[in-house]
C-alpha cells in the first residue's frame, strides 16, 4: 500500500525541491502527526543533493536520535548505502555512500550544557535536530554557528512546550522576519492514521500533555500536576488488594533533612496489562531532631519490608551512599529512571487508565501530595517545566517506580496504553 502524503507533507518536499527552504526549517505540533516521517525524508534528500560531505544530526541523546531518525534513514537508503557507527573515534556517525561519494553525518546528543563542546570546530553543510526543545540553548547556538557554508540549512522537529521556551520566543515567533520556514502539524496531517487509532491516542493523555501533544498547543504548565487523581477511582481498602500473582518493589525517595520515603508497591497483570497497588508507605519527615543516617534508613527498610520479598528497591541514582549500603547488605537495587517530565507524563497515563490503586488508610502522605503537587510558575516564565520542590517526595518515589519499570517518553505514550506488559 502506498503512503498517503498530506498537503503539509507535500509542501515540505515541494519547498525543498524548489530550493525555497529557509536557513532554519521548523516542523512542530502533535505527536504522530507525520512531521518526523516527512522531515526524515526531506533531510535525506537534502543530504543526497548537497554539494557538501559533512553534516550534523542531533537529538536529546544519540539513542533517541537513532530511534526517531537514523533508523528511518537507513531504511530509506538501504543498508548497502547507509551504515551507523556508534563507537568511531570521532563519535557516532551515519555514513552514506551514494553516487560515488561518501557523506558523513556526525550524530550527537544535545540536551546537556557541555554537549556544545562536542561540535566545536566542525564545518557542516546542514543540521537536522530531532526534538529541538530538548536541546540545550548553548548547543543550538553552537550548531547554527557551524553552518557557515553557502546553502547550509537546519531542519528541526519538536512537540510544543512552554510558550516561554527559547525555541518558541527566539525562533518560531521570529520565523517571518528571519525568513525561516515553519509548519504546524496535528493528527489530521497524518493520513495513515485511522479514526480509531486517533481516538485511542487521545485517551493516552490528559491535562497539560493533552493540550501539547494532541492539540499541539504551546501552553504553560500551571496548577496541580495530576488533576486526574480521584480518590474514588484510585483509592481502595486493603481488602481489595489481590492476594495472588503479585511482584513487589519498593521505590525510595532519599532524604536526610527532607522527607525520606519508601512505598510498598505490588505489580499484577490483568490480561497482560500491568496494574500497580501501593499497599503501604514509610514517610520520615526529616524535621524532628537529629537527622537519620543511612544505616538507620536501612534498618527501617528491613522493618518496612517484613512479610514480603521485594524484587528490587528502586532508588534515585544520586543517592549513591544509600545504594552502596543496600548492595553491600545483599539487597537488589535498581537505579531509578529519574527523568521528570517523561515520568510525570507516564504517571498521568497510568492514572487515566485507572491502573494505580492506593490503599487509602495506609498511604495518607502519598494521597496528600497528589492534591498539593504543583508546577513551578516562576520556572515556566523562563520556559522550563518544573514541579515546585515541595510536597514531592512520595510523588518522586511513585514516578521512579513507574518510569523505571515501564520507561516511556512523553511523546510516545501511545505505546503504553494497553500494550506494554510487565516482563
Amino acid at each position: 500500500m502506498s503512503y498517503k502524503y498530506s498537503p503539509k507533507q507535500k509542501d515540505v518536499v515541494k519547498k525543498l525541491l524548489n530550493n525555497q527552504m529557509g536557513f532554519i526549517n521548523i516542523l512542530e505540533g502533535s505527536v504522530r502527526s507525520g512531521k518526523t516521517f516527512i522531515v526524515n525524508l526531506a533531510w535525506t534528500l537534502f543530504i543526497l543533493n548537497s554539494p557538501y560531505d559533512k553534516f550534523l544530526m542531533s537529538g536529546e541523546s544519540t539513542d533517541s536520535l537513532y530511534r526517531n531518525v537514523i533508523g528511518d534513514m537507513i531504511y530509506i537508503l538501504g543498508q548497502n548505502k547507509a551504515s551507523y557507527q556508534d563507537s568511531s573515534k570521532g563519535g557516532a556517525q551515519l555514513i552514506i555512500n551514494y553516487d560515488g561519494r561518501t557523506k558523513i553525518c556526525y550524530c550527537r546528543g544535545g540536551s546537556k550544557a557541555n554537549d556544545e563542546g562536542k561540535i566545536r570546530g566542525i564545518t557542516i553543510g546542514g543540521w537536522m535536530a530531532d526534538e529541538i526543545t530538548l536541546h540545550h540553548e548553548s548547543f543550538v547556538k553552537q550548531a547554527l554557528s557551524r553552518m557557515s557554508l553557502k546553502g547550509a540549512k537546519a531542519f528541526w522537529t519538536t512537540n510544543p512546550d512552554s510558550p516561554y521556551h527559547y525555541i518558541r520566543t527566539e525562533y518560531i515567533d521570529k520565523c517571518k522576519e528571519n525568513e525561516y520556514c515553519h509548519w504546524h502539524f496535528d493528527l489530521d496531517d497524518n493520513l495513515t492514521l485511522s479514526e480509531e487509532y486517533k481516538e485511542n491516542i487521545k485517551k493516552a493523555y490528559s491535562g497539560l500533555f493533552y493540550d501539547r501533544f494532541i492539540k499541539g498547543l504551546w501552553v504553560m504548565a500551571d496548577g496541580v500536576i495530576y488533576p486526574g487523581f480521584d480518590e474514588k477511582k484510585h483509592c481502595i481498602s486493603i481488602d481489595e488488594v489481590p492476594r495472588d500473582n503479585l511482584i513487589f518493589y519498593i521505590p525510595c525517595d532519599y532524604g536526610i533533612t527532607n522527607p525520606h520515603v519508601y512505598l510498598k508497591a505490588a505489580v499484577r497483570l490483568y490480561e497482560h496489562i500491568p496494574h500497580i497497588f501501593i499497599v503501604d508507605e514509610y514517610y520520615n519527615k526529616g524535621d524532628g531532631g537529629s537527622p537519620k543516617t543511612d544505616n538507620l534508613f536501612l534498618s527501617d527498610y528491613k522493618d518496612f519490608a517484613k512479610g514480603i520479598k521485594p524484587r528490587n528497591v528502586i532508588i534515585d541514582p544520586s543517592a549513591t551512599s544509600l545504594i552502596n549500603l543496600f548492595r553491600q547488605d545483599g539487597i537488589s537495587v535498581l537505579e531509578a529512571d529519574n527523568t521528570v517530565i517523561d515520568g510525570i507524563s507516564n504517571v498521568t497515563t497510568w492514572l487515566n487508565d485507572e491502573r494505580i490503586h492506593i490503599v487509602k488508610n495506609r498511604c495518607p502522605n502519598l494521597i496528600k501530595e497528589f492534591e498539593s503537587y504543583i508546577w513551578d510558575d516562576k520556572a515556566q516564565k523562563h520556559g522550563e517545566d518544573k514541579p515546585l520542590k515541595q510536597n514531592d517526595h512520595a510523588m518522586d518515589a511513585l514516578r521512579y517506580l513507574i518510569q523505571t519499570l515501564y520507561p516511556v517518553s512523553s511523546s510516545d505514550l501511545s505505546l503504553l496504553k494497553g500494550v506494554r506488559i510487565w516482563g
